[in-house]
């Protein structure tokens, strides 16, 4: 390129290929940097990176690199964001779905940053999940926690006291969060607390249980929610790919959902006839999810017409009520006529037993709540729900299964899928896929028309 000066001297330049250049610092150090425009500001301005590296062969590879990268729309900008700050940043996102699934979601992902949460995001690879699925699959349950290093300074400090050391004076040597570690110490059976507010190291350690790995499905799970969680880093630019959807998902077994016959279903109502909670084991056996009879009011119902229109749910410690599983959930049901009658009896019960409290009674009170008034916890109800199958001498499913015999029992009824999916507030493709369990005697009445009379001839 030819530049012609004010002075009319023209002068050569030669134009540089790669725009790298050099600095020494006043040590006499010397690094190369170059800047390189990665792409737009949220404000519209053009946004201009500087990078520097020791030495020019290094600049000149990556300024390579980044610049084919940001021509085709692939560079990803460098960030400190660990594993688990972006776990935390996107399961703090989902407000598409219900605080309960966040929280199943969060539990699923608990290994992943229990393990992997203080890498950074960019520095994950294959291997790192590939480990760690291993490590679930062979000791991911059981066995004693590891003790991080401010554990054991904890531990080490209790042990120099044998006469035994106040929680105060722990405290005030390793901050107000050591009181955290002391109790984790104690749950792991290595320190003891004699009397109140007193600590001791344990001389008997309880040997912890060999270490076993979880299930193939569990693990899938995991799996399932990093592989979304790493999308929405790749959305977002963070990443370059996504190394999840690189790990193999074990393989897991189909595991066919236990169901009662109608007999046994007869049999578990003929024991919890005179239960004081009859009317809602009826609706288990309706198919009611558990979330829909825990936030049933007594408004929600008229006549022998019962409205769906709330859901209570377990998250964590608390109790959430709020909207139905999903919009299908919201359905009116004209309920039998023992189911009517049941409820019926309850309510009744229910407030002779307010009277009795002096408490006044109004229909917009929960259903399920036990003789005081206090709402029934959805896990406690399970638990009645399987101890009441244990002693009507039936085999002992879960609460969910009832409503997969609720729903087997409906098909089998001859219901129609599309009648049988709104009663559970489901899709027909959903309740064939799922729900559509099959009879063996159903099994043994399709084998026999194989070969009925219909056209059938002998022959060799």
């Amino acid at each position: 390129m030819t530049i012609t000066t004010d002075l009319g001297d023209t002068a050569k330049y030669r134009r540089r290929t790669e725009p790298i250049n050099m600095h020494t610092a006043e040590n006499g150090k010397t690094t190369f940097w170059f800047q390189v425009d990665i792409g737009v500001r949220p404000d519209g301005k053009r946004d201009r990176k500087r990078f520097t590296y020791a030495t020019k062969t290094e600049a000149r590879r990556e300024f390579r690199r980044i610049s084919t990268e940001v021509a085709a729309g692939t560079y990803v900008a460098p960030t400190k964001t660990t594993v688990a700050q972006h776990i935390t940043t996107w399961l703090n996102g989902r407000r598409d779905v219900r605080r309960v699934t966040v929280e199943g979601y969060r539990n699923a992902l608990k290994p992943v940053v229990d393990r992997l949460g203080s890498l950074p995001l960019q520095q994950l690879t294959k291997k790192h999940v590939d480990d760690l699925v291993n490590w679930r699959l062979t000791e991911g349950r059981g066995g004693q926690r590891p003790v991080n290093d401010a554990a054991t300074a904890v531990l080490a400090f209790v042990r120099q006291h044998a006469e035994g050391v106040r929680y105060a004076e722990v405290t005030a040597r390793f901050g107000e969060k050591s009181g955290r570690y002391l109790d984790r110490l104690r749950a792991s059976g290595r320190v003891v607390r004699p009397k109140r507010g007193i600590y001791i190291a344990a001389t008997d350690i309880v040997q912890p249980a060999e270490p076993r790995g979880v299930s193939e499905r569990t693990v899938t799970t995991m799996l399932i929610h990093l592989t979304a969680a790493l999308d929405d880093a790749m959305a977002q630019g963070l990443v370059t790919r996504n190394v999840a959807r690189l790990v193999k998902r074990p393989d897991v077994a189909d595991k066919e959902m236990q169901t009662w016959t109608r007999e046994q279903c007869r049999q578990f109502r003929q024991h919890v006839r005179e239960h004081r909670l009859y009317a809602l084991l009826l609706l288990s056996l309706c198919g009611l999810r558990r979330s829909e009879i825990m936030g049933l009011r007594w408004s929600c119902i008229e006549g022998p017409m019962l409205n769906v229109r709330r859901g209570r749910v377990a998250v964590g410690k608390d109790v959430e009520e709020g909207d139905p599983k999903s919009r299908r959930s919201k359905r009116s049901l004209p309920l039998p006529a023992d189911v009517v009658a049941a409820l019926g009896r309850l309510k009744i019960t229910q407030k002779t037993e307010a009277l009795a409290l002096g408490e006044s009674w109004s229909d917009d009170r929960l259903v399920a709540v036990h003789e005081d008034g206090t709402p029934l916890r959805p896990e406690w109800y399970t638990d009645e729900f399987q101890r009441q199958a244990k002693a009507a001498g039936v085999p002992v499913i879960r609460l969910h299964d009832a409503r997969h015999t609720a729903a087997t029992i409906l098909l089998d009824s001859g219901t129609s899928v599309s009648a049988a999916a709104k009663w559970l507030g489901h899709d027909a493709g959903v309740l064939l896929r799922v729900y559509g369990h099959v009879y063996d005697e159903a099994l043994e009445a399709a084998g026999g028309t194989l070969f009925g009379d219909g056209g059938a001839t002998t022959g060799s």
